[in-house]
């Protein structure tokens, strides 16, 4: 019987080996995660090493861990201190750990500003600044203007990171262009001979954009131009304005649409285009609740009306005044954080929220208005109303960039040393593919085409002795236009620091990460357990193939065997 059994044992072996029959198993394997150090070998370089290490040690059990992004990863995790100079793929999901610098001090890491300003008026700087290891202590931002301190203002750390912004509005000093110092930085600030040009279209007549039209016709700085329907075919114009889908439009600066219910598809897209290319400010003002339609595909929020019984006076922030209404249309479904947007005037109370608002679209920026019935009250509070769309639409308007924009980087020279004319042609009118030339004092400059449209590119030596120098640059094209911009050459230009580097944190925000420091690593591993999934596999398996079989099927076959010679069998 034992025989019988080892026989048949040895026989099924054999014969399952040579069906060689395949098993199918599920599981999951470990996804790849990239833990990258940005510029190892230097000055924070064991401070990178410290962090990688960790987060290797912690996520080593739950992904393959490697040192480099490749393309087969399904996240990274960027280890540095400021943005890397290479590319990164944008389907990959990426989070930093920002490393600061062992120095420690303040920094200015940015200074907006106007690149020109109408004269009398005086120059708005909002200021970045950054403290490491400052906690405990205070610092000041002084600005100055020709060796005049124009704004002065202080600030207390309380964290060992920590940014800061300061705002000034510094007073014009001396002859243009103006070098405006903010510690130890500099820019240069032109002065603007032409006019702020606003064009008011109204498909049909509107209180809300006829009194902002009357605001700004009393304001020297301003050129208006306006068109409105007044009835089917019929329309009223006063200066040089065009329809919406004219292509002379990017004339302008800004435009300020009311009766936004008669806005068709067609102007939707043109202002749309106006200014995603052209980077034009565009105003909406309705006088009534937006409904479905193509003015309403404009905003990017959900609008709640609210009718108040009298009216309130609306928050906003300097130098513009506060003024009143009581028929609001409020941002209520999103915050201003999530999508960027900046809040001009808001609400006051326990439930603040936005009215007039401020949204990037493209290179340009759109601005609705939802205080419908503000001009009611536009004799109120010294004619706030009327001073706080002028100073509004103006500062809107200066962050404007001119049809054929004119750039000098940088923009403070020392004497011979070498800078680059940017020429950015945005006017559609003009042809993208036209000839722009340039010359400096009288002498040619050679202009390159740049792989961005509409964009060139030269260089140039400053002269030898400090002064100003000017740039003449012409673009011959369907309408030919022509633009200059004045060079500053000072022998004080080598102490400006140059440009901060953009932070680390700006590659979590563009590749859907999040961003922390080496003491909340803890937030970085959260977020790759949970953002990163665990691929599922799927394998077939052949048992059969093993060698281990050769042990029990010669043990089977040498068991009967000798079984059999014992019993005196052959």
């Amino acid at each position: 019987m034992t025989r019988l059994i080892l026989r048949s044992i040895a026989i099924a072996i054999a014969v399952i080996a040579l069906v060689d029959p395949a098993i199918s198993l599920s599981g999951s394997t470990r996804a790849r995660l990239a833990v990258v150090e940005l510029d190892p070998a230097g000055p924070i370089g064991p401070a990178l090493h410290v962090v990688r290490d960790r987060l290797v040690r912690d996520l080593g059990s739950s992904f393959e861990i490697v040192p480099q992004i490749t393309s087969d990863a399904a996240a990274a995790i960027v280890i540095g201190d400021r943005y890397p100079p290479e590319s990164i793929p944008d389907a990959i999901r990426v989070s930093t750990v920002t490393v600061a610098p062992a120095a420690t001090g303040m920094r200015i890491v940015r200074i907006d500003a106007p690149a020109e300003v109408p004269p009398g008026t005086a120059i708005h700087l909002d200021v970045g600044v950054e403290g490491t290891g400052m906690a405990g202590q205070s610092s000041d931002v002084r600005v100055s203007i020709a060796g005049i301190e124009m704004g002065r203002a202080s600030h207390a750390w309380t964290s060992a990171r920590e940014r800061w912004r300061a705002a000034f509005d510094a007073v014009p000093v001396g002859d243009p262009p103006y070098i405006v110092r903010v510690a130890d930085r500099a820019i240069v600030v032109g002065a603007r001979r032409r006019p702020l040009r606003v064009e008011i279209y109204e498909p049909r007549p509107s209180w809300a954009s006829t009194f902002v039209r009357r605001a700004l016709e009393t304001d020297p700085r301003f050129q208006v131009a306006s068109v409105s329907m007044t009835s089917r075919g019929i329309a009223s114009r006063a200066g040089e304005a065009v329809p919406l889908i004219d292509a002379n439009l990017d004339r302008f600066d800004v435009v300020a649409i009311g009766g936004l219910d008669r806005l068709t598809a067609a102007d939707v897209r043109a202002v749309d285009r106006f200014m995603r290319e052209r980077g034009g400010a565009v105003f909406l003002l309705p006088d009534a609740r937006l409904e479905a339609g193509p003015a309403r595909d404009l905003i990017p929020v959900e609008l709640k009306e609210r009718l108040l019984e009298r009216p309130t006076k609306l928050a906003t922030q300097a130098p513009s005044p506060a003024f009143e209404a009581s028929e609001l249309l409020v941002a209520t479904d999103r915050s201003p954080e999530r999508l960027a947007l900046h809040v001009i005037a808001s609400t006051t109370g326990g439930d603040a929220a936005p009215v007039v608002v401020s949204a990037p679209r493209g290179a340009g920026r759109l601005v609705w208005s939802g205080a419908m019935d503000a001009w009611r009250f536009r004799a109120n509070d010294d004619g706030a109303f009327d001073r706080f769309w002028q100073s509004t639409i103006a500062g809107l308007a200066l962050a404007v960039p001119p049809p054929v924009d004119v750039r000098i980087e940088p923009p403070l020279l020392a004497p011979h040393e070498t800078g680059d004319v940017i020429v950015r042609v945005r006017s559609r009118p003009l042809n993208d593919a036209a000839p722009a030339s340039a010359t400096i004092d009288g002498t040619p400059i050679r202009l390159r085409p740049d792989p961005e449209a509409g964009v060139y590119r030269g260089t140039f030596v400053a002269r030898d002795t400090p002064g100003r120098s000017r740039v003449d640059v012409r673009v011959d094209g369907t309408r030919a236009q022509s633009a200059s911009a004045t060079i500053v050459v000072d022998q004080d230009a080598h102490r400006v620091d140059p440009e901060s580097p953009a932070p680390l944190s700006m590659l979590a925000t563009s590749h859907g990460g999040v961003d922390a420091t080496p003491d909340r690593l803890d937030t970085i591993e959260q977020w790759a357990r949970g953002a990163v999934s665990t691929p599922a596999t799927r394998e077939a398996r052949h048992p059969m193939r093993s060698a281990w079989w050769m042990i029990p099927f010669t043990a089977c076959l040498a068991g009967e065997w000798w079984l059999r010679r014992r019993a005196g069998q052959r």
